[in-house]
């Protein structure tokens, strides 16, 4: 009798994510912590507890390049989870999004092109994703893992985007655990040498951090994030508020009067600049 092989998972997922291009007029995610008042951040948080794990969907992503897109829609599924009125985005609309930003025609472009993570982030402020808009994103600085643990606790989530390694592949197919492996960041171990990938961070423990990606839940180590992590998100939402504020008590009035606050600020700096003609 001739034993069946499963066929790994991998080969048919997509990526979509191209390396991060930096832009002055993005805020910085510390420039706004700095407005917020003092909180305490809890040792452990996962905002998607709330969600069962065969619930999430890859909107696409296992057949298209649009993981920048797709961690859109998990992050819509998380904030609404935890507010009390869930809300699944449908594949057709996150595809709609990706193709309005990339031009792609499923037709004649086969997985269709990689795009840049703040493509769709200000495609998603600016137009929706699933009729959604965003109120802004901010930066968060390069390998900070205390902002990061307290930008996904405040704001329900970090949009991550990361240059994998060959050895994720493995992994991933093994154990949905991403970890360093111990050759480093030589051979497999390479960043980039897999793809580049967007992901939703929807929690955080002492060394690890919980995330969606392809439709699943997968853990990565916080030193698997340091080593691969191209660029990170904190990103404002009313999808993420209930009865004014949101899940950790932000008021809404506070959100808005803050990121009101740093626009002013940035238009001023853009102008300052402007005229010194630089």
């Amino acid at each position: 009798m001739t034993s069946r092989i499963a066929k790994p998972l991998v080969p048919i997922i997509k990526s979509g994510k191209l390396p991060y291009v930096h832009d002055s007029r993005t805020f910085h995610v510390s420039d706004y912590l700095s407005q917020e008042p003092i909180v305490k951040i809890p040792k452990e948080c996962n905002w998607a507890s709330k969600i069962q794990p065969g619930k999430w969907s890859s909107f696409g992503n296992l057949k298209i390049n649009n993981c920048t897109c797709a961690a859109a829609g998990h992050l819509i599924m998380s904030w609404t989870s935890n507010i009390g009125r869930l809300h699944k985005p449908t594949t057709k609309s996150i595809v709609k999004a990706y193709t309005d930003i990339t031009g792609f025609n499923a037709k004649t472009d086969g997985i269709g092109e990689p795009v840049e993570a703040i493509k769709a982030l200000k495609y998603w402020r600016k137009h929706g994703i699933d009729e959604r808009k965003i109120t802004a994103f901010a930066k968060l600085d390069f390998r900070n893992r205390e902002q990061l643990k307290k930008a996904i606790y405040l704001y329900g989530g970090s949009y991550v985007g990361l240059n994998l390694p060959k050895s994720a592949e493995k992994q991933y197919n093994k154990s949905k655990k991403w970890t360093v492996p111990r050759s480093g960041t030589n051979g497999d171990g390479e960043p980039g040498s897999w793809i580049g990938h967007a992901l939703l961070i929807t929690g955080y423990s002492k060394n690890e951090l919980t995330a969606v990606t392809w439709g699943k839940q997968i853990v990565l180590s916080l030193d698997f994030w340091e080593t691969y992590v191209d660029e990170s998100y904190a990103i404002f939402s009313e999808d993420f508020v209930r009865d004014n504020q949101t899940p950790t008590k932000i008021s809404v009035d506070v959100l808005r009067k803050d990121i009101e606050t740093l626009q002013n600020k940035k238009a001023g700096l853009e102008l300052d600049s402007q005229q010194k003609g630089d």
